[in-house]
């Protein structure tokens, strides 16, 4: 029975002692039965019980030794496999011990390592790299390390006791020529060529275009790109990316020689450039190189935009000012389209940023005045608890004016025979609650002054008639887009200002119905001046023009004036926080106490009023807002561009008039970081 206890536990199990049972049964039963034919029957029976259970005994014997010999083979011929795979596998394989000695390395590791007496030493001491890498990936996952002149793929397991190396050295060469052989796709536009080529002689036109043609080929070869020009003033190239990353590094110098050049020609002309990479699908490529395009034209031209569809846009160039169009087609285009679209509404309503200024709300009237002029209920959407001094003021008269006009319509309707009640004036400014109540899906909205949904007065209502959207606005496009392509998108950066566009829009329709009132003209008089600083900057002929359009549409400078006037404390903070400025070679900078709250508006005339002291080229002022937020507005000569480096602490603007409002209550970290943006771009200018 020794022998059967030594059996596997699997033989002695219960369906082996079933079979016993059952041949025990069977035996007596034979034996039972054999007796009634005799004792000699019964003792042959008893024989061949005895006989087969011998039998039975040594087959299950011999099963249980053969196949524990078996198992026992298997096992074996399994270790030496495994230790043979970990041992000629391509992953390197490593093991140590609690002491962090390594026990032992199969031969790809070792060949790596290229020292065969590493077993039996402490990592840290064999290889103190690699110690690093695994000490500080434990149980981590997979990480990528670059090791020995390759990388590699590293795992630890077993707390540090067991290391994996997957070998990516040729995967990442493989990688590389992958990156290095896709292309890129960029589109050039040759900005104001048109308006140049119209009053050119057939010679200048010619020495022209063999001018530009003639650098951008040379550019071309210089960089190893494919280029062809597709139309009068447009060219396509694409490259490597090796090389676009060699025309990011000379930062687009095309740009700079194009315009300085023309210039001298007196031909200006400078170039705008959209380039897209990243997506296989060439037409896809195509298509947002040609909205990379459509963006840095929307920013004023004369820079780069570079995208993929991952990433936020790169840009390079746009230093200079925008230049002014000489022709007013597009804007009667623009007029056009416009009256088309308020003929086919219900209702449109009007949005300026938040914290409105005088052109915002002159800007809003004035697309108010003009759906009046289409006989189209209209509405300004404002929050008239949250209103700067001056635009509060506005209003007031606003309102004031309607009434007037109100008592007149029920004078004449109580005069006359018409037992019709009178049609009156609705009050213009109503809240978002209230407009989203009004909107319906044949509504309109127009967005002035702005083109970033974000700093939107009516985020809400934008949301809801985002596939009804208008925007007029003279601001530097922002990376930011909408949810739906506008059905009109007016931004003209050479513009000074949004009611300078609206008053020239104004300017096509017709008036003799529903002339603008006194105070719509000096609201759109007082946005242009606003947003010139008095016609000192940004004013172009265009803008005289608009100013004296208003004037004859009645706008009062008297009125204007009294709309401009602060109060006593209001300058009493300026001439505080004048007191506070740093001036660091040529940037003015200014920032307010933590503990107090200053007005935006106030903020924004300080940084006006530090541009004025000598050498200052530009200016910033930090202050925390009403809003809890910090607010910073930036101003310069037009030898900074402010817009880039707002745009890179989530503002935006233009060339010499930009701001940003971050979500903050520390004016320390934004001094900081405005600091660090300072110092990036003026290293990027050396």
């Amino acid at each position: 029975m020794k022998k059967y206890s030594n059996l596997p536990a699997f033989i002695k199990n219960y369906r082996v002692i079933y079979l016993i049972g059952i041949f025990l049964l069977l035996a007596i039963s034979g034996f039972v039965f054999s007796l009634r034919f005799g004792p000699i029957i019964s003792v042959i029976w008893v024989a061949f019980v005895i006989l087969a259970a011998l039998l039975l005994y040594s087959l299950i014997s011999s099963l249980g030794v053969d196949f524990q010999t078996y198992m026992t083979n298997l096992y074996g011929r399994v270790s030496i496999s495994q230790t043979s795979a970990l041992d000629q596998m391509p992953i390197g394989v490593m093991l140590l011990n609690s002491n962090g000695e390594i026990e032992w390395v199969n031969e790809n590791l070792l060949n790596v390592i290229g020292d065969r007496s590493v077993i039996g030493k402490n990592i840290k001491d064999a290889d103190p790299e690699l110690n690093q890498f695994v000490q500080a990936n434990k149980d981590s996952g997979p990480a990528e390390i670059s090791w020995r002149d390759g990388k590699f793929s590293l795992q630890v397991q077993g707390n540090g006791r067991a290391i994996f190396l997957l070998d990516l050295t040729d995967v990442s060469k493989y990688e590389l020529l992958y990156q290095n052989d896709r292309l890129f796709y960029g589109l050039i536009n040759v900005d104001n060529y048109e308006e140049v080529i119209q009053d050119a002689t057939d010679s200048d036109s010619s020495r022209l275009i063999a001018f530009i043609s003639g650098r951008l080929d040379n550019w071309a070869k210089k960089y190893h790109l494919f280029l062809r020009r597709i139309s009068a003033d447009r060219y396509l190239f694409f490259g490597r990316l090796p090389n676009l990353k060699q025309l990011e590094d000379d930062r687009f110098s095309i740009l700079d020689e194009i315009r300085e050049e023309s210039l001298k020609q007196n031909m200006p002309l400078s170039l705008s450039v959209g380039i897209a990479y990243g997506i296989s699908d060439l037409n896809n490529l195509a298509d947002l190189a040609h909205r990379n395009l459509d963006l840095a034209l929307g920013r004023g031209g004369d820079q780069v935009v570079i995208r993929d569809n991952e990433n936020p846009a790169i840009y390079y160039g746009g230093t200079s000012n925008p230049m002014a169009k000489r022709t007013r087609v597009r804007a009667r285009m623009i007029d056009q389209a416009l009256s088309d679209l308020l003929n086919n509404t219900d209702v449109v309503f009007i949005c300026g940023h938040q914290n409105p200024d005088m052109d915002s709300l002159g800007a809003a009237l004035g697309i108010w005045r003009m759906s009046r002029l289409h006989d189209l209920p209209a509405y300004i959407v404002i929050d008239e608890q949250n209103l700067q001094r001056d635009v509060k003021l506005v209003t007031t008269k606003f309102s004031e004016e309607i009434a007037a006009a109100n008592a007149k319509i029920k004078e004449q309707a109580a005069a006359s025979d018409d037992n019709q009640p009178p049609k009156l004036i609705e009050y213009p400014f109503i809240s978002e609650k209230k407009a989203m109540a009004l909107a319906s899906d044949q509504s309109l909205l127009v967005l002035v002054d702005h083109s970033r949904p974000t700093i939107s007065a009516a985020g809400q209502l934008l949301d809801r008639l985002k596939s009804s959207l208008v925007v007029i606005d003279h601001h530097r496009i922002a990376d930011e887009g909408f949810a739906e392509k506008p059905l009109l998108f007016y931004v003209e950066q050479y513009a000074s200002s949004t009611s300078e566009l609206v008053t020239e829009l104004l300017g096509y329709e017709d008036r003799r119905k529903s002339p603008l009132t006194k105070v719509e003209a000096t609201a759109l008089l007082g946005g242009i001046q606003l947003d010139t600083k008095g016609f000192t900057a940004h004013s172009g002929s265009r803008t005289f023009d608009a100013a004296s359009f208003l004037r004859a549409a009645g706008a009062d400078t008297q009125l204007l004036r009294s709309f401009g006037k602060e109060s006593k404390e209001d300058l009493l903070v300026k001439a505080h926080l004048l007191e506070l400025t740093d001036l660091n070679e040529n940037i003015a900078t200014v920032v307010g106490e933590n503990e107090i709250d200053y007005n935006s508006v106030l903020a924004a005339q300080v940084a006006d009023e530090l541009l004025k002291i000598q050498d200052a080229s530009a200016s910033f002022v930090i202050t925390r807002r009403p809003d809890k937020k910090v607010g910073v507005s930036a101003r310069s000569d037009g030898s900074v561009n402010v817009q880039l480096i707002m745009e890179k602490i989530g503002g935006g603007g233009s060339l010499s008039n930009a701001a940003a409002q971050i979500e903050t209550d520390n004016i320390v970290e934004v001094k900081q970081q405005l600091e660090k943006v300072i110092f990036d771009s003026s290293d990027e200018k050396k």
